[in-house]
C-alpha cells in the first residue's frame, strides 16, 4: 500500500478549508487531511501544511516563519489566489517549501503537494485572468456576485487597514483597492466599510470564522 500523505489545512475561515478539503480528498486517495486549523498551526505531526492565504490577517512572511519554526508542521506550502512574483519570492524567502496558485488545475495542485512531501521545492503558478478556479475552491460571497479579489478584500475590511495597507497586503495599487471597494459596496448594496463589515459578519463569513477541528 502506498504511504499516505498527512496534510494540515490552515486558514482563517472554515468555509475555505472545507472547499479545499473536498478538492484534495476527491483527487487523490493517498492524501489524508488530518487537521483543519483556523488561525493556528497544526496540533500534530503532518507531512505538509497547506497555508491558504485567503483572508490572512498577518503578513505572509511572518505566518510562514511561524509555521516553519515547528518541524512537526512538515513542508509549508502557500496556496493563494495571488501568484504575483513578489508574493512567491516573499513566501520562499520566509522558508516556504512551495507556492501553488489556485488557478492551477487540481491534478497539478495534488502533484505539488506530493512533491513538497518528498522535500522538493514547488512553484506552480498560472498568471492569467481567464484561469478557471476549481468549483470546490470558489470563494465566499460568489453567490452574491463577488469576484475572488472582492471576496478577499471583504474579509480584510474588519482589520482596519488603510487602502494603502490593503494594497500592500494584496499586492495591488491603492487606486485599484479604491475601485474594487466601490464595486464591492455596489454588489452588497452598502455605502461604506462599516456596513460592508456588518454584511460580511452576518451573511457571508461570520459563522465560519474562528473554528478548528481534527479530522480522523
Amino acid at each position: 500500500m502506498p504511504k499516505s500523505i498527512r496534510v494540515a489545512l490552515v486558514n482563517d475561515y472554515m468555509i475555505v478549508l472545507e472547499g479545499l478539503r473536498s478538492l484534495l480528498e476527491s483527487g487523490d486517495p493517498e492524501i489524508r487531511i488530518v487537521e483543519l486549523d483556523v488561525r493556528k498551526g497544526p496540533r500534530r505531526s503532518v507531512d505538509v501544511t497547506l497555508l491558504d492565504t485567503y483572508g490572512e490577517l498577518e503578513t505572509l512572511a511572518e505566518r510562514v516563519r511561524s509555521l516553519g519554526a515547528d518541524p512537526q508542521n512538515g513542508s509549508i506550502v502557500v496556496f493563494s489566489f495571488s501568484d504575483r512574483p513578489q508574493a512567491v519570492r516573499r513566501a520562499l524567502r520566509a522558508g516556504a517549501q512551495g507556492f501553488i496558485s489556485k488557478a492551477v488545475p487540481r491534478d497539478r495542485i495534488i502533484d505539488g503537494i506530493r512533491a513538497a512531501a518528498r522535500g522538493e521545492q514547488v512553484v506552480l503558478t498560472q498568471r492569467t485572468q481567464h484561469a478557471q478556479i476549481d468549483q470546490a475552491l470558489r470563494w465566499p460571497g460568489r453567490e452574491r456576485g463577488l469576484t475572488e479579489r472582492e471576496s478577499e478584500l471583504l474579509s480584510l475590511l474588519s482589520t482596519g487597514m488603510t487602502n494603502r495597507e490593503l494594497g500592500n497586503h494584496l499586492y495591488i495599487s491603492e487606486n485599484t483597492v479604491k475601485t474594487q471597494l466601490r464595486h464591492l459596496y455596489s454588489k452588497l448594496g452598502v455605502r461604506n466599510r462599516a456596513q460592508a463589515v456588518s454584511v460580511a459578519g452576518d451573511e457571508i463569513l461570520g459563522e465560519h470564522h474562528r473554528q478548528s477541528k481534527l479530522v480522523e
